[in-house]
């Protein structure tokens, strides 16, 4: 009788062991199909780059990871071009936090890069966020990196020293 039950336990805990590993590698493999959204709070990087482009600047949105990022990209060239204060935002992917990077033109014209990581120690959470800035070098020369996104620092390839460094994605 107890050789039947444990049997019976045995075949229940490896039949939830098998439904539970469908289901994260089916979820998972979904996930690169479509653009992941970050937490719906608001982060560090969403008060600062608001307040730094101001009341009146043009929103140019937020591109999720995987996301399109061509009609953002093309908001932030043309309020620029015109003059007009604006902020964009690109979420990126990364190890164990959230990563983004917003390009934050101000009502006064400068243009700088705020760079965003949700917990720089790791973990994931949010206790630790930190947005960089870097302004961006002057005269300001917008152009379209290979991913389509906005950047204002130099175009050639080169390896960043770590992924808080300006041209963080060279590729």
């Amino acid at each position: 009788m107890l050789m039947r039950l444990l049997g019976n336990a045995t075949v229940v805990l490896v039949g939830l062991a098998a439904v539970g590993a469908f289901a994260f590698l089916a979820l998972r493999s979904r996930s690169h199909d479509r653009p992941v959204a970050r937490e719906t709070a608001v982060d560090l990087l969403e008060q600062q780059s608001k307040q730094l482009a101001g009341p009146y600047s043009v929103d140019c949105g937020e591109v999720l990871v995987g996301g399109d990022p061509r009609t953002a990209t093309d908001c932030a060239l043309a309020a620029n071009k015109a003059g007009n204060a604006f902020r964009v935002r690109y979420d990126m992917r990364g190890i164990d936090s959230f990563v983004a990077v917003a390009i934050v033109r101000t009502p006064s014209g400068a243009v700088g890069e705020l760079q965003y990581d949700s917990d720089p120690m790791g973990g994931g959470g949010r206790a630790h966020e930190m947005v960089v800035p870097k302004r961006c070098p002057e005269p300001v020369h917008l152009w379209v990196n290979p991913s389509g996104r906005i950047d204002c620092f130099q175009k050639k390839s080169s390896s960043p020293r770590d992924p808080m460094s300006p041209n963080a994605e060279p590729y």
